[in-house]
């Protein structure tokens, strides 16, 4: 057996394991993507593919890979077990293959030979897709593989959304995160971004300070701007206003960041339970206080200002 063939039989073999009878997904209409955020730019790619499916049975599924920038300086938007939830969500068969595992040898080679498995219909990309070690693979290197296999290949422009947004990419989301811009990050993916996760016990400062907080741990690790955050909480089926710290605290301890969110008008206990947390506005950046005094009356300020904030909010988007 040749290199390229043991490399994509290991990638089939993997394929094979996470669908265990893959024949429906055989035919349809192959998305490839590594899908770092479902952003605006994800969800053109398929929306086409779906066209394409349209009144004929034909399965849309997408072929998800793991961010190459996954470890790096600049974290993906969501971890893979997010993205295949919203790809999921929009109806989408999901395939998720790891660039990680096969780091050291993937090829364009390798890829299309994996692509070919699925016998599609049709492939549709962006023009800004990239894969593999140092994102030396480019769309052209599957495009004339595509050619060879007489696949119809669509390659859709980047998205580029607004004046001020630009391109809908994960890199830019990340980025805008990271800021605290987050009314540019909504801009791009569609949506507000969240995190997911249970609510476990703290160190219950913020209900001795007349301010009880849902402390949510999530695993994703993401650069999330520190600070103060409108945001609203998606919690068995209720969507609830809160105002949250996403930070280190450095008016008690400088620890590992933490997720605490303080729920409007809530008195419920709710430890176990798991929520979304939507990320509506940025308030303000984390300060130290002079006295827990001062710190209560900030407090006071958040809680009035998030209040505000959200009772603007409409439809999923602020006004």
């Amino acid at each position: 057996m040749s290199h390229v063939a043991a490399m994509t039989a290991a990638m089939a073999w993997q394929f094979r394991d996470l669908k265990a009878d893959a024949s429906h997904l055989k035919g349809g209409h192959l998305v490839i993507s590594s899908f770092d955020g479902v952003h605006l730019g994800h969800r053109a790619l398929l929306r086409r593919a779906a066209e394409k499916a349209f009144g004929e049975g034909e399965p849309v599924v997408a072929i998800l890979f793991d961010d190459p920038s996954e470890g790096k300086a600049i974290p993906p938007v969501h971890d893979k077990t997010e993205r295949i939830r919203l790809l999921r969500e929009a109806g989408v068969e999901v395939v998720a293959l790891g660039f990680s595992q096969y780091a050291s040898w993937l090829d364009t080679q390798a890829l299309c030979e994996l692509v070919k498995e699925f016998e599609p219909k049709s492939i549709t990309m962006s023009a800004n897709f990239r894969f593999g070690p140092g994102g030396f693979g480019k769309v052209d290197h599957i495009a004339s593989r595509a050619q060879q296999d007489s696949v119809p290949l669509e390659i859709l422009p980047a998205m580029v959304v607004g004046s001020n947004c630009g391109v809908a990419s994960g890199r830019r989301i990340s980025a805008a995160l990271a800021s605290g811009d987050i009314r540019t990050a909504a801009a791009l993916l569609g949506r507000y971004w969240a995190v997911t996760g249970p609510v476990v016990h703290g160190h219950k400062r913020g209900r001795e300070l007349g301010f009880p907080t849902a402390n949510v741990p999530f695993a994703h690790e993401v650069n999330l701007a520190h600070g103060i955050y409108a945001v609203r909480v998606h919690l068995d089926g209720e969507v609830l206003n809160g105002v949250a710290s996403y930070g280190t605290r450095p008016q008690f301890d400088n620890g590992a960041p933490l997720l605490e969110v303080h729920i409007l008008d809530f008195a419920r206990v709710i430890y176990g339970s798991f929520v979304r947390v939507e990320f509506v506005a940025y308030q303000r950046p984390e300060m130290v206080f002079d006295g827990i005094d001062a710190l209560i009356r900030q407090m006071e300020i958040d809680r009035a200002t998030a209040r505000d904030t959200l009772a603007a909010v409409s439809d999923g988007m602020a006004a």
